[in-house]
């Protein structure tokens, strides 16, 4: 394996998707953003092989100069991803002849010893275990730390993730470099009819709150149905929750169950991805009151939609958020959430004012900058090891 551009001059990076599934969210919709933003650039000097389950190619965007490394079928199920990282990976990039792999989702292939770059998303394994589920505590705890320690470079989406990762795994700063997420072009204000489409597809209500992430812990929805149940009689909105059932979803289902406002609480599951711009549109606000986020995606979609977004203070929800958003502080609880939601509910001029600096706000992040930045990285690891 060479360090080294191929003959013709170019830069082979293999970029490792197999974490990509046909329902993306989170951390796989970052990874097709990556492979968006490199489609969009077409760096002149660098080829790319996108290593993806078999079956699962059309999930990733295509370009010229980007083709896909397919890997068996069983490799895009959990198991078998991590089992085909750890022992196929490396052998599978060497034969394809890539100069440098990027392990795109926390993880580098064992078996790879030249040029790499890492992408950290969050370090909530490794700061807050409880809030994750065990295996994954163990799985990131070994596999992700020790990927981060041996990478040439580490690209992390927030400052905020880059504190934790120096603090958390002692990886020199000067290893580390901020690749903000973006925004894809789909995103934009939706037409009152493709709103209406989406109304009836899901059956909902003419005015409503909505919350969009995978159903788990971290989520703080309990907060959110509290803070909606002590406005309930303020306020006419129903509560829309749009996500794939996450680790200990049992506990916010209980939390609707028993709640006074139960019958104004909806859980859409997974939203596909062609709806999600015509539902945030819809929607009055953008509810991401997290205990931690490594970034926070949800909130800049919504705020290129136009739709005003509340937000926490945890984790870098504030970092990215800007003052395209209402920060709310956890501190606050539930009861500085529900002040929040009566003011901007009521006020359709302070809607509007929040709703235009978030389409503002959220402009200046694209997947075309964070492929920029993610196409120098590999640039730089290539010279520094040839």
């Amino acid at each position: 394996m060479s360090a080294n551009p191929a003959a013709d001059g170019r830069l082979h990076v293999g970029v490792d998707c197999l974490v990509v599934g046909d329902r993306p969210s989170g951390v796989e919709r970052a990874v097709v953003g990556l492979v968006e933003g490199l489609v969009e650039i077409e760096p002149a000097d660098q080829r790319f092989s996108l290593l993806i389950a078999e079956g699962r190619e059309e999930a990733l965007p295509t370009g010229r100069e980007i083709a896909p490394l397919v890997a068996p079928p069983w490799a895009g199920g959990r198991a078998g991803r991590v089992t085909y990282e750890q022992f196929f990976a490396g052998a599978r990039l060497s034969a394809a002849d890539v100069d440098v792999v990027h392990g795109a989702a926390y993880v580098l292939p064992l078996g790879w010893a030249g040029p790499s770059v890492v992408t950290i998303h969050d370090t909530i394994t490794l700061s807050r275990p409880d809030w994750c589920q065990w295996h994954n505590v163990i799985h990131y705890g070994l596999v992700m730390t020790r990927s981060a320690r041996r990478a040439d470079a580490v690209i992390v989406p927030s400052a905020f993730t880059k504190g934790e990762l120096v603090e958390h795994v002692g990886v020199d700063p000067s290893r580390v470099r901020v690749a903000p997420l973006g925004v894809s072009g789909e995103f934009a204000p939706a037409g009152e009819d493709a709103i209406e489409r989406v109304r009836e597809r899901y059956g909902l209500a003419e005015r409503y709150l909505l919350c969009v992430g995978n159903v788990e812990p971290r989520k703080n929805l309990a907060a959110v149905i509290d803070a909606l149940s002590s406005v309930a009689e303020r306020i006419p909105h129903d509560l829309v929750i749009a996500g794939k059932r996450g680790w200990k979803c049992g506990r916010i289902s209980a939390e609707i169950e028993h709640s006074p406002s139960a019958d104004r609480i909806h859980r859409l599951g997974w939203v596909a991805h062609e709806d999600l711009a015509a539902l945030y549109s819809g929607a009055d606000l953008l509810i991401q009151w997290s205990l931690h986020e490594g970034f926070g995606l949800t909130p800049l979609e919504a705020m290129a939609c136009g739709t005003p977004a509340v937000v926490s203070d945890g984790g870098a929800l504030p970092e990215v958020a800007g003052d395209g958003a209402r920060i709310v502080p956890l501190a606050d609880g539930a009861d500085g959430l529900a002040g929040a939601l009566i003011e901007l509910t009521e006020d359709s001029q302070a809607r509007a004012e929040l709703s235009r600096r978030g389409i503002e706000h959220a402009a200046r992040y694209t997947w075309a900058e964070h492929a920029r930045i993610v196409s120098q990285v590999y640039r730089e690891v290539a010279g520094a090891k040839g």
